[in-house]
């Protein structure tokens, strides 16, 4: 009779978390111990290697790939009181407009060493406080915020707990409160209606996210000075239908309310406060079986990725996004490396009109 069978071995099932060798940690006095040195020395090759001799640098450095020692770096920010990350905390990460932001944020973080960890408001903000509180309690180095709604309290309140941050896409923060990087949105609602009103549309819907968000606001008002200035009423030229998020789904959503009223009290054409609300509008659309441009010419903001991939192709407003990353994320290094040399800046970028096949000439009758 046979006994029991013997139990696997590594080798027999890799996939055993069982049958691993466990290794302990190795540490600084372990490194020190294989390379021959005190663990000073091998602190100073990590943080300040211009002080260590290089064969004793090679020589540590050789021992730590040996090793596999990974340094420790929460240890080290316990002790300076700033970690090696930044946080980037946005409105909506589905939103492709942040992808691009976010490599912006994160190629010019990484020239001083700094790793970004993205963070989620989803629009709320009861959450926004809940992700800077979390920055605040993990030592983050800095942040860059697009802030939910225009309370910056949550902000302030931060920076009294010594973190530094930069605001994204907010053009109203004052330079006595802190650094602003963002787009010209008035400009960008102004070349929008303006691309219509060539067109000859006349009857516009603005199609917005909460009036609450600073840029749903300045895109609205500019839209409306286009037709003020072109001599006609904005209050009877511009009907507006909010919706509660910035997402295709609200979008798609929002299809009864535009076409309320019937073919003779539409509007000719829709401008959507951003290109996902754009996207989800012209789905609902094509649902109903009307035809963009021929039927509703529909334009978009932000100019994502997507808007030249769709049929007929969105037109739109493009905002710089990589340029505005990465200005925010030099703002904050700037005042993290020279925080008692630092003066707040604001910068402006301008927005340009990208045209392509989602508006038309309006032909009445």
């Amino acid at each position: 009779m046979r006994g029991p069978s013997p139990p696997k071995t590594a080798r027999e099932n890799p996939l055993s978390s069982s049958a691993r060798p466990s290794h302990p940690k190795v540490g600084i006095t372990e490194v020190a111990r294989h390379a021959g040195v005190s663990p000073g020395t091998v602190s100073n090759v990590l943080n300040r290697p211009e002080r260590v001799a290089s064969a004793t640098r090679r020589r540590v450095e050789a021992a730590i790939a040996e090793l596999d020692y990974v340094r420790n770096s929460s240890g080290s920010s316990l002790r300076s009181g700033r970690s090696s990350s930044v946080g980037l905390l946005v409105l909506d990460v589905t939103n492709p407009f942040f992808t691009e932001v976010s490599r912006g944020v994160e190629d010019e973080a990484v020239t001083q060493g700094l790793a970004v960890v993205l963070l989620n408001s989803a629009e709320a903000r009861d959450r926004q406080r809940r992700n800077i509180r979390l920055l605040a309690e993990q030592r983050a180095a800095g942040a860059v915020v697009m802030p939910v709604d225009d309370d910056l309290s949550d902000l302030l309140w931060l920076r009294r707990q010594g973190t530094a941050w930069v605001a994204l896409d907010r053009g109203d923060v004052g330079e006595d409160v802190g650094c602003s990087v963002s787009v010209d949105n008035l400009a960008g609602g102004l070349i929008a209606g303006r691309h219509l009103i060539g067109l000859g549309h006349e009857q516009v819907t603005f199609l917005a996210g909460p009036f609450s968000i600073e840029q749903v606001r300045q895109r609205h008002e500019g839209l409306r000075t286009a037709f003020a200035e072109a001599g006609m009423d904005p209050g009877g030229a511009v009907r507006v239908v909010e919706r509660p998020l910035l997402n295709p789904e609200q979008g798609e959503q929002a299809v009864d309310a535009v076409l309320a009223g019937g073919p003779r009290q539409r509007p000719s054409a829709v401008l959507c406060a951003n290109d996902q609300l754009a996207l989800g509008l012209m789905k609902g659309l094509g649902r109903r079986g009307l035809r963009v441009p021929d039927d509703l010419s529909v334009m978009g903001y932000d100019d994502v990725d997507f808007a030249d991939l769709i049929h007929p192709g969105l037109t739109t407003v493009a905002q710089p996004k990589y340029r505005l990353g990465r200005a925010a994320m030099r703002l904050l290094n700037s005042e993290l490396d020279h925080p008692e040399h630092h003066v707040h800046e604001r910068i402006l970028f301008t927005p340009e009109l990208v045209v392509r096949g989602s508006t038309a000439v309006h032909r009445t009758g």
